[in-house]
């Protein structure tokens, strides 16, 4: 039997030894949100979800589908990563948008360079 994410939720945050409003903060959440997540009232949506196992190095498989994993990840997550989405989180809106945009036009390009150098 699966356990339910809110109680998986619940585990991680005990694991880490952190209060709700620790890990609420952590997670760009007000207190009083998560801990309506974690009593099942609310839903945990997927930013929520990304953001623990970013912030936290859970394992998404563990958290997301309850999968028999460890909770926590071996390998620490790419500080490349963390970076860029530490400066998209401080974009507005509209800037978050052409920043998703340009990242796409340059992920073309380079498969455009790699498809003439093969």
């Amino acid at each position: 039997m699966t356990i339910p994410i809110n109680e998986r939720l619940k585990a991680v945050r005990a694991a880490l030894k952190l209060s709700q409003r620790g890990i609420s903060k952590e997670i760009h959440t007000a207190q009083s949100v998560y801990a309506r997540m974690e009593k099942g009232l609310l839903p945990i949506n997927a930013r929520t979800i990304d953001l623990i196992c970013y912030r936290f190095n859970v394992n998404r498989a563990y958290l997301r589908d309850g999968l028999n994993e460890p909770m926590f990840c071996e390998i620490p997550t790419d500080a490349k990563l963390g970076q860029l989405y530490d400066i998209f989180e401080e974009l507005n809106g509209r800037f978050q948008d052409y920043l998703i945009t340009q990242a796409k036009e340059l992920l073309r390009v380079q498969n455009d360079q790699n498809e003439k150098g093969a």
